[in-house]
């Protein structure tokens, strides 16, 4: 598309501003309830209502999914085929270890920004607004690789889609004056300017108070890069008149209660007042030839209200106004509605402290998975879609980069990444689980179980792969799988052997060291092991550079090739 001025661009976005100002009030109302903007009554035109009640239920529940979402469990995966070979899954090995690392690069460039990491952006956004954006961009500065990945605020995020992705898409932001400088030299004599940052399937151009401070140019990615989705499953429709429900699409957190605060606060507030009034306690004051004196509201502060009436003199509690019966059902009803439409108290906030089994746990799972599922799965398609966009751009516009971080075991990580060693065909599979209350002891009975032979000719009802990933709920089977068959290699004979020998001589006593190794002689021991278990664990232990030589060690001890007695390891 050609755009021969900034009022093309502008006009462009404006049109579909205007498609968004109904939820742009709803995200304002929404923003009232996460800050708790006091409560106000609407009908305190006489002064008459004193207590104003604001509930801190918005916050605290928008906090406790905040919590969940933060800490859920990232699984970042690239799949292949069954029968891939060795080598293509080394290489998907390595690029899963360059999308850890990448996300650490991004998550350490927003801190130097003074933003917090990515998932907490899009997780609060998906929170507040019900809708998530985000632009990512990967080009090499100087000889670096910079991943450069924002969450933009759907408030100020315009676009169109196609059949095939977005159109264009553009967002506004404030921008100071030092900040225009820093990132496009350009001056103003204000303090800030309104910056448009534009993008279709061809070019990119900034527009500053109007003005391009950057012309429409190239970018050659090939398409918009910037995802834009709402949180719920429900697709674009139209009414009978075919106008947009884009108003209804994007559930924030308070999207089934965010009508029931101001009934609840009204509820609680005159409900205090009624206590408020009791507690002054004016009286009367009955007496032949006194003054009838009522002055302002008795019910505020005390006061002596005299009365002239033509009997003995008495004195009486002024009369309080009692809560109506209905008080109580009227809580109860906006409570309940309140309780399912967010997270059910005390159980969610953990107010229980009876011993729950494995079924109690599931059915506190499922009670929560309602409000949790829809942000997860909104999470898992925004990732699924930057990993992919991370290594098509990495692919074409990268340069050799040193990656570090922390893989789906939480293991620090250093690698050395080649935009020829990416694959942007990739099946890139992203799952995102809070951490939901768990019995893992029946998790890992039941595991055992399916696994297990019932005879000698029996085979187990499921794979030991498939009890990690269904049952054990293991984010990284095949990674647990190599970690189990290393801890195997560590335990046959010639390689603890070998280690002892070496705890040994470090502790100065080579001749036992000697002792040790002397046993390994095939004369004297040479235990059976099944040659599958061997080479898995051989395999598992070449992968790691640490484990490497004894993964040499244990191919040569237990090969019919060595006949000598192995040599003392040397120390180091």
């Amino acid at each position: 598309m050609n755009y021969e001025n900034e009022g093309a661009i502008l006009d462009l976005i404006k049109a579909k501003e205007d498609d968004l100002n109904d939820l742009r009030q709803q995200w304002e109302d929404d923003f009232k309830l996460y800050t708790l903007e006091e409560y106000v009554p609407d009908d305190d035109s006489d002064n008459k209502i004193y207590e104003k009640y604001t509930s801190s239920q918005p916050r605290n529940f928008f906090d406790k999914v905040m919590d969940a979402l933060t800490s859920a469990e990232i699984s970042i995966q690239i799949k292949l085929a069954d029968d891939a070979k060795q080598k293509d899954r080394d290489a998907a090995s390595l690029g899963e270890l360059y999308l850890f690392g990448a996300l650490a690069a991004i998550d350490r460039r927003l801190r130097n920004m003074g933003e917090p990491p990515l998932r907490n952006s899009m997780s609060f956004l998906a929170s507040l607004r019900g809708w998530i954006a985000q632009r990512a961009l990967v080009y090499v500065e100087g000889k670096q690789t910079v991943f450069d990945v924002s969450a933009w605020d759907i408030m100020h995020t315009t676009w169109e889609a196609g059949s095939n992705g977005l159109l264009w898409a553009a967002n506004k932001r404030k921008i100071t004056k030092a900040q225009l400088y820093s990132e496009y030299g350009e001056e103003i004599s204000s303090s800030e300017a309104t910056l448009v940052d534009f993008w279709d399937e061809e070019i990119n151009a900034i527009i500053v108070n109007d003005k391009f401070v950057k012309e429409p140019e190239a970018h050659e990615i090939g398409h918009v890069p910037v995802y834009v989705a709402s949180v719920g499953s429900m697709p674009s429709l139209q009414d009978k008149n075919f106008k947009s429900t884009l108003p209804y699409r994007g559930d924030s957190v308070w999207s089934s209660s965010r009508k029931l605060y101001k009934p609840f606060n009204k509820l609680v507030s005159r409900t205090m007042d009624i206590y408020e009034r009791a507690v002054v306690g004016s009286i009367l004051h009955y007496s032949k030839g006194g003054d009838k004196k009522i002055v302002g509201d008795p019910y505020k502060t005390f006061q002596e209200i005299n009365l002239d009436i033509n009997k003995e003199e008495d004195i009486k509690a002024f009369p309080v106004n009692q809560a109506p019966a209905e008080t109580a059902v009227l809580h109860s009803i906006v409570n309940t509605d309140i309780q399912t439409s967010t997270l059910p108290y005390p159980l969610a906030y953990g107010g229980t402290k009876q011993a729950m089994s494995g079924a109690a746990l599931g059915v506190l799972a499922d009670a929560t998975r309602s409000v949790y599922s829809p942000r997860t799965q909104v999470l898992s398609q925004a990732y699924t879609w930057l990993c992919e966009e991370l290594l098509s751009q990495f692919k074409n516009n990268g340069a050799k980069s040193k990656l570090e971080g922390y893989d789906s075991k939480e293991h620090f990580f250093s690698v050395n990444v080649k935009p020829n060693n990416i694959d942007p065909s990739w099946f890139v599979n992203v799952e995102v689980r809070p951490k939901m209350p768990r019995d893992r002891e029946s998790e890992v009975m039941m595991a055992l179980s399916a696994t297990a032979k019932r005879a000698a000719d029996d085979i187990p009802l499921v794979s030991k792969r498939t009890a990690r990933e269904d049952i054990m709920k293991i984010r990284d089977p095949d990674a647990e799988e190599r970690r189990v068959l290393e801890e195997m290699g560590m335990g046959l004979p010639p390689i603890m052997a070998t280690n002892i020998a070496k705890a040994l001589k470090d502790a100065g006593r080579p001749e036992m060291a000697q002792d040790v190794m002397a046993l390994m002689n095939p004369n004297i021991m040479r235990p059976y092991i099944p040659p599958e278990v061997l080479a898995a664990a051989t395999e598992a232990l070449g992968r790691n550079p640490e484990t490497q030589p004894l993964a040499q060690l244990l191919s040569q001890a237990m090969s019919g090739g060595q006949q000598g007695t192995p040599q003392t390891p040397q120390g180091g």
